[in-house]
């Protein structure tokens, strides 16, 4: 039996399966409504697209600089541990997301890793 939850609009009680339509004020269940892991998903779904970007930036801004480049680098590696998929694994509903998730955590370190290992040592 799918899980009930309450409707965000009326307090309904409607099935948690995306797109039940709440028969008593017609509110739709959308993807991240109704279960944590949708939640979560979401969460990491942008952590993982605005920590690299977040993290490029912050190193190319203090790259002039060894001190402010070592405290970025520090950050940065706190940053890829909390985006990284390995905390996130119950929240994955298919290999192929785990493949893509994995696939694009691991390029964009990489890709990091590469830039910091060059700017440290010219």
């Amino acid at each position: 039996m799918m899980p009930l939850i309450k409707c965000p609009d009326c307090d309904y009680e409607i099935l948690s399966r995306i797109g039940t339509i709440c028969p008593n004020c017609g509110h739709t269940v959308s993807y991240f409504e109704g279960n944590k892991n949708r939640k979560k998903y979401g969460k990491f779904f942008a952590l993982s697209l605005i920590i690299p970007f977040f993290s490029f930036t912050m190193i190319l801004l203090t790259a002039p600089f060894k001190s402010a480049l070592t405290i970025a680098t520090i950050v940065y590696v706190i940053l890829a541990y909390i985006s990284s998929p390995l905390r996130f694994k119950e929240i994955f509903f298919t290999t192929f997301e785990k493949i893509f998730f994995w696939s694009i955590w691991l390029m964009s370190n990489a890709l990091l890793v590469t830039m910091l290992y060059n700017l440290f040592n010219k």
